[in-house]
């Protein structure tokens, strides 16, 4: 038995907690089920603490592993910024790193950890740029941008592409509209109205997932052309010349005479999603830090 505690412990500690399956977790980490098993009851035994819950059926964690697994992914995070500090270091080429995220979200959407890694690497110039999803996943195949948060449905081939969030749709309406009476709006109560929407070239993955909502609930909309710019449409909805589907998080830009309501969850339910998009053979050595830090912040740590 090893002497002292050791970055494996920790990382097949994170993994196990992860899946909550010997057999899958000593998959992941390319080992068999035994040397897992010796290398947690290691651990356990270094802590004076058990960690897992075994049964024949399931595996769960303790107080004590819930308290620890927080801990022990900051650990791993520091190494891997430990790792991409020591990179940059002996970088030759320009110090920059380029990121976009897509302008169809409010910003407070997405988890914020550019600030994180200006903080961590002040010596590196950190880019973001803001563009349609399939803009950005066009500059991320042709190495203009190293990460972006784009839209989930997203056409994205030869992208890992990890999702981060998920939001509900809320409808945008004029102030005196009769459907402001209601709190939640079902979306067969939008078929005699004027829907702003966007064109399919815009995002054809996206407007394809909604097309098959919209086609399982057999509804069909009366469309607008739905403009470019957020504030653009929102000063049509409020002149009373359509109403909107948008992000629950566009919701924070509020404008005068347009009201907000939530969108019912019915049988087929209508939905946007986050996620944060990068080309795995581009090894950039701020990649791992910024992943590091959007998955901390699921985690709420």
């Amino acid at each position: 038995m090893s002497k002292r505690i050791e970055l494996r412990h920790f990382r097949y500690f994170v993994t196990l907690s992860e899946t909550l399956n010997f057999t899958r977790a000593a998959k992941l980490l390319h080992i068999s089920q035994p040397p897992l098993s010796r290398q947690i009851k290691e651990l356990e035994s270094h802590l004076r603490v058990e960690l897992f819950h075994r049964s024949k059926t399931r595996v769960t964690l303790t107080h004590a592993g819930e308290a620890f697994l927080p801990e022990a992914k900051r650990v791993l995070q520091q190494v891997d910024n430990a790792i991409a500090v020591a990179k940059t270091a002996d970088t030759p080429v320009s110090r920059t790193f380029y990121v976009g995220y897509t302008t169809v979200f409010e910003r407070s959407a997405i988890p914020d950890a550019i600030k994180l890694l200006k903080n961590t690497f002040p010596e590196w110039d950190i880019k973001t740029t803001g563009k349609h999803s399939i803009d950005l996943v066009k500059d991320l195949k042709n190495g203009a941008l190293d990460a972006a948060f784009i839209g989930l449905h997203t056409h994205a081939e030869g992208l890992v592409v990890e999702p981060i969030r998920e939001e509900r749709f809320v409808v945008a309406l004029p102030e005196r509209h009769c459907l402001c009476e209601k709190q939640e709006i079902e979306l067969s109560d939008l078929v005699n109205e004027k829907l702003f929407w966007f064109e399919r070239k815009a995002n054809p993955g996206f407007y394809d997932y909604c097309q098959r909502v919209f086609d399982l609930s057999g509804l069909r909309f009366n469309t607008l052309s739905e403009p470019a710019e957020h504030h653009i449409m929102l000063s049509m909805i409020a002149a009373g010349e359509g109403i909107a589907l948008i992000p629950e998080s566009l919701t924070k830009i509020s404008r005068h005479g347009v009201i907000f309501r939530k969108l019912a969850n019915g049988k087929h339910t209508l939905a946007m999603g986050i996620a944060v998009a990068y080309d795995k053979n581009k090894n950039h050595p701020l990649l791992a830090p910024l992943l590091n830090a959007v998955r901390g912040a699921l985690h709420g740590q």
